[in-house]
């Protein structure tokens, strides 16, 4: 009798253990679901030339615009539907929705063996004048 006794007592305990890992896994499980996940954050691996400048340019630019069109790309990433978002791409999309992100231009010269922007060589050019 006490030999059956102290067998229900080890599995009495053994369920409370696993009772209590199932409980740890399903609050793991309901943190990560109850986290949104930051948009940029999901689609910023896949941002190729130079579409990380044009989406920067856009969210300095048009603020309110830049954060639904990086939750609907996010959206459409995590459904497996874009694999890569390009900078011409972005650009695109962003004029066709009627925005247009401008982004800083350089142009840059060799002269003398250096590199240097154009603005810099116009001005050396006069005051050499």
């Amino acid at each position: 009798m006490s030999e059956d006794l102290w067998l229900q007592m080890k599995r009495l305990e053994l369920q409370r253990k696993l009772l209590a890992q199932a409980t740890k896994r399903a609050e793991k499980v309901e943190e990560k679901e109850a986290k949104p996940k930051d948009p940029y954050e999901v689609i910023r691996p896949l941002l190729e030339e130079r579409a990380d400048e044009v989406l920067e340019a856009a969210r300095s630019q048009f603020p309110r615009v830049a954060d639904a069109v990086a939750a609907e790309l996010a959206r459409l990433v995590e459904a497996g539907l874009i694999k890569r978002i390009t900078g011409p791409w972005l650009m695109a999309l962003f004029t066709r929705l009627g925005y247009r992100p401008r982004l800083e231009t350089k142009i840059s010269v060799i002269s003398d063996g250096k590199i240097m922007d154009l603005k810099e060589r116009i001005s050396k050019a006069l005051r050499e004048e």
